[in-house]
């Protein structure tokens, strides 16, 4: 009897270290949803979190972009001036993954309205 408890405890740490083990990798940021939500504005990386997409939703003539982080890259930007209704994605990249987004409307002559920055982990 003692060597099937033991052999159960083996098979229920080794799945715990295989849980905690997959649990790391998607807080590092491949895997987890990324939205952000601005007025007239929505950006977003989903799934392997490859690319971004930046989509315009107001009829207010502006353009929109995302401000967004890769695993390997910060401070990059993609713009969409295609009008209402449209959607802009960037370049699939899984190994240099997105880490960050945030939706902005971009207003000449006056200070961008964003919305929140969402980043892996940040409960958003």
């Amino acid at each position: 009897m003692s060597i099937g408890k033991t052999a159960t405890r083996i098979l229920v740490g080794g799945a715990a270290v295989l849980a905690l083990s997959g649990a790391g990798q998607a807080f590092a940021g491949a895997g987890e949803n990324l939205d952000s939500t601005g007025i007239g504005t929505k950006a977003w990386s989903h799934g392997t979190n490859g690319q971004v997409a930046i989509k315009d939703t107001a009829s207010d003539g502006y353009s929109v972009f995302t401000l967004y982080d890769r695993r390997n890259n910060t401070g990059l930007r993609l713009n969409n001036s295609n009008g209402n209704g449209t959607t802009v994605r960037s370049g699939m990249d899984e190994s240099n993954y997105v880490r960050k987004v945030t939706a902005c409307v971009d207003l000449w002559l006056t200070p961008d309205t964003c919305g929140n920055d969402d980043r892996p982990g940040d409960g958003f």
